[in-house]
């Protein structure tokens, strides 16, 4: 698994220093701006389900290499905007500071737009208006937006009801369509593609649960508060809901119509991720 891991990054890595705007080519300071975005440390989850999710429909990695960048770039101006003194007002992220922080709040708000713009530029490199239409939908008013709107109205107080489409939209859509952007960019067949969506569609709601388990351990006195299943639920209740989510998931890939090793390491991924410690 590490050996997957670290190719299918290594990939992703390489495509994204190629797509980011040179120095040379943009005002000043607005390039490194966006590399300091991009290449701020992050594991490149999505871009690696997305691969992975290609493999499993039948493709290859390289097939869905411009589909993964796409995801990835999206992902990344969400961070940029969510750690804006409007929003999280955060000032660190993955040990360095936050784009807003490095470079002003004014860049940080047209490196987001840009990254943006950026990841719509690179889905349709490809040609395929499925692979674009699937990304605004992500990144729409019925995806990310959504799940951060409600987000942002948090009081302490949130409803089950509330809690489920923050979880399915502000973490999940982007999952779901990462791996469906995999799927389809190896022309997966229709069974195929349904596996590989409930399959992401139950991870992504793992890995949120996951997420906040982890900050709980984690968390310190003055930490801001956040929305969080363990404001409805036990840690251990939380716990039963993940595993009842990852189960879920990977029994989605248990299924002849996708390729069975490939399937098999994201049925490793997903299970690793879920019992991750950070």
């Amino acid at each position: 698994m590490d050996a997957f891991l670290q190719e299918r990054r290594a990939m992703v890595e390489e495509a994204l220093a190629a797509i980011l705007p040179s120095p040379a080519e943009s005002p000043a300071g607005f390039a490194e701006a966006m590399a300091h975005a991009v290449q701020s440390g992050g594991k490149r989850l999505r871009p690696v389900f997305c691969l992975a999710c290609a493999e499993a429909a039948g493709g290859s990695a390289s097939d869905a290499l411009n589909a993964a960048c796409a995801i990835e770039l999206l992902h990344t101006y969400t961070l940029v905007h969510d750690d804006l003194p409007c929003m999280d007002n955060d000032t660190l992220r993955r040990g360095k500071p936050t784009v807003w922080a490095a470079y002003g709040e004014a860049l940080a708000v047209l490196c987001g737009d840009a990254l943006q713009a950026l990841a719509f530029e690179t889905a349709a490199a490809t040609g395929d208006i499925a692979l674009v239409r699937e990304l605004a939908r992500a990144a729409g008013p019925a995806g990310v937006i959504a799940g951060q709107v409600e987000d942002i109205r948090y009081d302490g107080h949130p409803s089950r009801e509330v809690l489920d489409y923050v979880f399915r939209h502000k973490t999940g859509d982007l999952f779901r369509c990462a791996c469906r952007m995999g799927a389809i960019s190896a022309r997966a067949a229709k069974e195929a593609l349904a596996a590989i969506t409930a399959f992401a569609e139950h991870f992504g709601l793992a890995f949120q649960i996951e997420d906040d388990l982890l900050d709980a351990a984690q968390s310190k006195e003055d930490a801001k508060p956040e929305l969080s299943c363990l404001d409805l639920m036990s840690a251990e209740a939380a716990r039963d809901w993940c595993r009842s989510e990852t189960e879920a998931a990977v029994a989605a890939l248990a299924t002849p119509c996708l390729v069975s090793g490939a399937a098999q390491a994201l049925t490793t991924l997903a299970r690793s991720l879920i019992s991750r410690t950070v």
